[in-house]
């Protein structure tokens, strides 16, 4: 009965986690099509590039970071209910470019940036390699 009860939580949690994740979905695909139409507007309207050379790189940037949050949506259905710490991880390293080239005026913390995405890179690098490890070994026990 206890074992029962608790189950049918988990479900009634398992579902409201449901709704909620395809509502970020949508609300995140609402933004992603907005700096889309953003950057479309800069890319027609600005005469010289140059000028507009970290506007256009930021909205650029931004519509990967919608991107990459819209494809973590996918894969949690996907993969049911499981994402990749790899997704995170690559998701830390185009926020972290981005913010460098918003502060890129501010030496200590471009610098700060810079070692925390060769920070992130290295994480990655271990996650990668100790995952096929252990894919290696799962593999010969089977």
């Amino acid at each position: 009965m206890k074992h029962e009860l608790h189950q049918r939580i988990a479900n009634y949690f398992e579902y409201v986690l449901n709704i909620v994740i395809v509502i970020i979905g949508i609300v995140i695909f609402g933004f992603l099509l907005r700096e889309i139409y953003h950057l479309a507007n800069l890319l027609i309207t600005v005469d010289d590039m140059r000028t507009h050379f970290t506007e256009i790189t930021e909205s650029t940037l931004a519509v990967f970071l919608f991107f990459e949050f819209m494809s973590l949506v996918r894969e949690y259905f996907i993969k049911d209910a499981h994402i990749s710490m790899e997704s995170f991880l690559y998701i830390g390293v185009t926020a972290l470019i981005r913010a460098i080239l918003v502060y890129h005026d501010q030496t200590m913390k471009t610098l700060l940036l810079a070692a925390s995405i060769f920070l992130l890179v290295i994480a990655l690098t271990f996650y990668r390699f100790f995952r096929e490890k252990t894919k290696k070994i799962s593999r010969h026990e089977v």
